[in-house]
């Protein structure tokens, strides 16, 4: 295994220091899998990797406090504002996700007519990309000339995380049907089908799903095939520190719970050979478990990569930013956490969101060396 070659990059520019029952085979004792980290732009945010053409779509935070969808070149150039003035709502806009032609970005935009948000920062927090209360799925072409707005949800409700089928012929994300403010709401999963004619891009047949009736689901993506699909779900009455990962069988319905460890287990992807998944996991990590909105938001999750088989064995830590004892930790008050992040071809490279310390959000590049 590589030792650590470009940690001084990372160094740098983060500053160093069915269900399955309980988690098996999950091992924390390896060596680090980080081989480098690239910081391609600050206060960036949720990404999403268009492999044939080099081009990131990822949301950023503007001086206004509001987000807006963005695209670059892998390399960090070529930053271009595709929301920035544009005729959409011009609060939030995030969560970029690419249409598999390169033609189409569908996002989230906070939507302006609707009320009924927290004061606060508990209800700036929850319009965010990464909650989704009052915000509606749009859809816009490549270079941001032309927008359609797909849905219209109610007051405090809110629509999540839209992903593409990997032939681009239907549309997956997670939808808020009965709001809570103070804890997680009720969420199903949306599945339609997406056209465009006659120069008009639309969602049909929009189907609502509630596997194992969870209270939440927060869709994570389609599998390579486009037959199962990734998501974080909580069982009744949970909170964060209790999202689980599943995989769904779109055929025949089959749900299977991949993890089992009372942490935060989240954004769980596919590599691109279908052979594992790679996600984020609070596993093993000392650290305030918040169980309220106010706590969450005043203590964010520390958080590691961890990658396993597609059946949930084999289960094995691959960072340790949060680890005194890892070549890579970072000694920062809050810890470092990671969000939405996208898969490259090769399947050891990886585009995220990370947040270092209780406020900096940052896009980054890693690379990962481990053994298949």
């Amino acid at each position: 295994m590589k030792k650590m070659v470009g940690v001084m990059c990372m160094v740098s520019l983060l500053s160093c220091c069915v269900h399955q029952g309980r988690t098996p085979e999950r091992s924390t004792e390896i060596d680090s899998a980080v081989v480098s980290v690239t910081v391609l732009q600050e206060k960036g945010g949720r990404v999403s990797w268009l492999h044939d053409q080099g081009l990131i779509a990822f949301d950023k935070m503007g001086d206004d406090g509001y987000t807006d969808v963005y695209v670059m070149r892998l390399d960090g150039s070529g930053v271009e504002c595709l929301t920035c003035g544009k005729p959409v709502p011009q609060l939030h806009n995030g969560n970029p996700s690419w249409h598999p032609s390169g033609e189409y970005i569908v996002f989230q935009a906070q939507d302006p007519d609707l009320k009924g948000l927290p004061p606060g920062a508990v209800g700036t927090y929850v319009a965010s990309p990464g909650v989704g209360i009052n915000n509606n799925l749009w859809v816009m072409t490549a270079d941001g000339s032309k927008f359609w707005q797909l849905t219209e949800v109610k007051d405090r409700h809110g629509v999540l995380h839209p992903h593409f089928s990997p032939d681009g012929t239907r549309l997956l994300w997670s939808e808020i049907i009965s709001p809570h403010m103070d804890r997680i709401g009720h969420w199903v999963i949306k599945l339609a089908d997406f056209t465009v004619e006659n120069g008009e891009a639309r969602i049909t047949n929009v189907q609502t799903l509630q596997p194992m009736a969870l209270q939440l689901y927060e869709m994570h993506g389609f599998s390579p095939d486009g037959t199962k699909i990734l998501f974080s779900g909580i069982e009744q009455g949970g909170y964060y520190y209790d999202l689980e990962i599943y995989l769904m069988d779109l055929t025949t319905g089959l749900m299977v719970q991949l993890t089992d460890n009372d942490e935060w287990d989240e954004h769980a992807h596919f590599t691109l050979d279908g052979q594992f998944i790679i996600w984020v996991s609070s596993e093993g990590i000392p650290q305030v478990k918040g169980s309220s909105l106010e706590n969450t938001v005043g203590n964010p999750p520390r958080l590691e990569y961890w990658i396993m088989n597609v059946d949930g064995s084999n289960k094995r830590r691959l960072s340790g930013f949060n680890d005194p004892d890892a070549p890579e930790c970072v000694d920062v008050d809050g810890g470092i956490g990671l969000g939405d992040f996208d898969i490259g071809p090769d399947g050891k490279t990886i585009v995220a969101k990370m947040r270092r310390g209780r406020g900096q959000e940052l896009t980054v590049l890693l690379e990962f060396d481990f053994e298949t």
